[in-house]
């Protein structure tokens, strides 16, 4: 009962979560260097935990590969469709609604077959490795977002640095 309380907590989380996202598709968001400096650590180090779980395999270690190339180019792809406004002082973006929905729709399809796969196990005491259980391209799918977020926002940042001050 307690792993079913633990993957509904996820699971509530996560959508919470991921209804954000969803929504910021849609919306203009002000551009906070600290914030998204955050973000680029937190993805960064996640990536790195669920690089490190998928084990050392031929077929896993080509699987990030490809992961982290893929979330690269749609980072790039993402970063330049990316439109930007400034407001008073503050610059705000919106992100190309089509990238972010990509890598949206690769995240909830892999977090929807985790946690089938998990309520599915037979119960034993032996415990599941969340992030990289099943197959071993599994991570490269979670990379591609990971990927993705880390240079869409360093390149969000780099923008918000050359774009003009709002002239008074």
């Amino acid at each position: 009962m307690e792993q079913q309380l633990i993957i509904i907590l996820v699971v509530l989380f996560v959508g919470y979560r991921i209804a954000m996202r969803v929504r910021r598709n849609f919306t203009w968001s002000e551009l906070k260097s600290r914030r998204l400096g955050f973000r680029i650590g937190l993805f960064a180090f996640i990536g790195a935990v669920f690089m490190a779980e998928s084990g050392f395999s031929a077929v896993s270690v080509v699987s990030d590969v490809i992961g982290i190339l893929l979330g690269v180019a749609l980072g790039l792809v993402g970063a330049s469709m990316t439109t930007f406004e400034r407001r008073g002082t503050e610059l705000f973006y919106k992100a190309n609604v089509w990238i972010g929905s990509i890598v949206t729709v690769l995240f909830v399809g892999r977090f929807a077959y985790r946690m089938y796969e998990v309520m599915t196990m037979p119960h034993t005491k032996d415990s599941y490795n969340f992030a990289a259980g099943g197959s071993q391209w599994s991570s490269g799918l979670m990379l591609i977002m990971f990927a993705y977020y880390v240079v869409y926002y360093v390149l969000l940042i780099n923008k918000g640095k050359q774009a003009p001050a709002r002239l008074s």
